[in-house]
């Protein structure tokens, strides 16, 4: 039997493995960079709030019958379109009966008119008396104001069956359905509740002492998530709560971020509490925080991580900002920090800020 030399072995293995070795060596850890930024900043109050449309309703029945047909909750409808159908075959049949009654009273109203002209010759000859004359026109005069009645009664069903099918006022989503096909319905009944999508604000509780930095027409920032969307105020209810001792502020949104915005989702709002200013700023993620302090590890010309000490301010987005020994440009490790030695040899790559 062969026996293997196991040092052999070994030998081969590391003289393999050395050029790896020495590669990881030379090149160092790997982590992502940015740069550190000069944007104008100022203390921020951070508040939740949330988002609403300013087109929320119910969705109400406008006449008597029964729902031949809902839409589904979930279902977009545009302007004009259906969301609800009552059955029509009632409305359409007391429509038929108007009809016929108004051709009727057409005939009549012939009749009457022919009437009045044969008096009207008689009693110029003065062969009539003027009384059969005057119930003559009476009768003829009342025809027509009872077809101009039913014209009118067959209008206001024609607006009745128009309004049988509940149509959107604008784009929305039925979220809610309370009523189902073969229910009946009166006038007034919720069918359930529709939304749009469009004209969204946000409603934001603060505390009454940040009034007077408030005022309308003013721009604030939205965060959803790590998007920032521009917010305008539009509202400011200047009536405070006893218990919370906050006051409520309307906030439109004016502007589309990278992310959707839903009726319901929860949002932060930057309350500015002092005037802006230029500042340096960092990624969060560049900031390693310890018991010792908080620092941010620079990377120099020759790729060596030099560790730099920092104050953390208030935040932005994504971004935080920091009073230290930095320079505006200066490479920063945004991820891989924690695992870093100050001195150590690191290989970078620069990580796009939306990422961060």
């Amino acid at each position: 039997m062969m026996r293997i030399n196991m040092n052999g072995v070994n030998t081969v293995l590391l003289l393999l493995l050395f050029p790896a070795l020495i590669t990881l060596a030379d090149t160092g850890a790997v982590v992502e960079t940015a740069r550190v930024e000069r944007i104008a900043m100022g203390a921020r109050l951070p508040l939740n709030g949330s988002v609403f449309s300013r087109n929320d309703i119910a969705v109400t029945a406008a006449v008597a019958g029964e729902l031949d047909w809902v839409a589904e909750p979930g279902t977009k409808v545009t302007r004009n379109h259906a969301i609800a159908r009552l059955d029509k075959t009632p409305l359409q049949l007391r429509r038929e009966e108007l009809q016929g009654l108004l051709a009727r009273e057409a005939v009549n109203e012939v009749h009457q008119t022919k009437v009045v002209e044969r008096y009207l010759a008689l009693s110029k000859a003065r062969n009539l008396s003027v009384i059969l004359l005057d119930e003559a026109m009476s009768r003829r005069d009342i025809s027509r104001k009872d077809m101009a009645i039913l014209e009118a009664r067959i209008r206001q069903l024609d607006d009745e069956i128009a309004r049988s099918e509940v149509r959107a006022r604008f784009n929305g989503v039925l979220v809610e359905r309370y009523k189902q096909g073969g229910e009946y319905v009166v006038p007034g009944d919720v069918i359930g509740r529709f939304v749009g999508l469009e004209r969204l604000e946000v409603r934001v509780a603060v505390p009454i002492s940040y009034q007077a930095r408030l005022a309308i027409g003013d721009r604030l920032d939205i965060a959803v998530g790590e998007d920032l969307q521009p917010g305008l105020v539009r509202t400011l209810i200047a009536t405070g709560d006893p218990i919370s001792q906050t006051f409520e502020l309307h906030i439109d949104l004016v502007g589309s971020g990278s992310k959707p915005v839903m009726p319901g989702q929860l949002v932060k709002v930057e309350i500015p509490l002092e005037a802006s200013r230029p500042t340096l700023a960092v990624p969060r993620d560049a900031v390693v925080i310890r018991r010792d302090g908080s620092y941010i590890y620079r990377i120099s010309a020759q790729g060596i991580a030099e560790r730099v000490n920092v104050t953390v301010g208030a935040g932005q987005a994504h971004l935080v900002t920091v009073s230290g020994e930095l320079e505006e440009g200066e490479r920063i490790v945004v991820r891989g920090g924690d695992r870093l030695e100050d001195g150590e040899k690191v290989t970078e790559s620069e990580v796009d800020r939306r990422d961060v």
